[in-house]
């Protein structure tokens, strides 16, 4: 009994000393950004053109080589959401290809950045997300990805 007391103590000291430091940690950085309620998969990339998931809103299954036509074929009336995208979450289903490859340039091409699966970046207007996959001299590079995509491709893997 003496052991597990002082087994008990130990941890709390532990937790006590570390929790604080690990919190001030996951505080820093894009992820710190305050985020959703996780949605369940279903296996759609989703765009909303204001952050936090609000405003005009889209959704595709498929790659979208121009995100001037908003046809989510899902509702019908999915807004063009080319160069307005301001929050994303990939709700795709686990597995292969279950990354989302997002293009400064349409026709999937050019530099890219990539959302993986599962992840939701709440607010692109902070400046945190850019383009950075891709050739030094190809036009976005290292660009905002906030109110500049132009397409995108699903992938095995960011």
């Amino acid at each position: 009994m003496k052991k597990l007391t002082l087994l008990a103590t130990g941890a709390a000291l532990l937790f006590a000393t570390v929790g604080p430091v690990a919190a001030a940690q996951a505080a820093d950085g894009p992820a710190a950004a305050p985020r959703a309620a996780a949605a369940a998969e279903d296996g759609r990339l989703h765009a909303w053109a204001d952050p936090y998931q609000r405003g005009a809103h889209c959704s595709w299954a498929g790659n979208k080589r121009d995100w001037d036509y908003g046809d989510d074929g899902v509702t019908g009336n999915c807004q063009p959401m080319r160069n307005l995208a301001s929050s994303l979450e990939n709700r795709g289903f686990a597995g292969g290809y279950d990354d989302v490859d997002l293009y400064y340039n349409q026709d999937q091409s050019g530099v890219y950045a990539c959302l993986g699966h599962g992840d939701a970046w709440q607010d692109l207007s902070r400046g945190d997300y850019i383009f950075n996959n891709g050739l030094p001299w190809w036009s976005g590079k290292n660009e905002s990805v906030n109110d500049n995509i132009s397409s995108h491709s699903w992938t095995d893997g960011c």
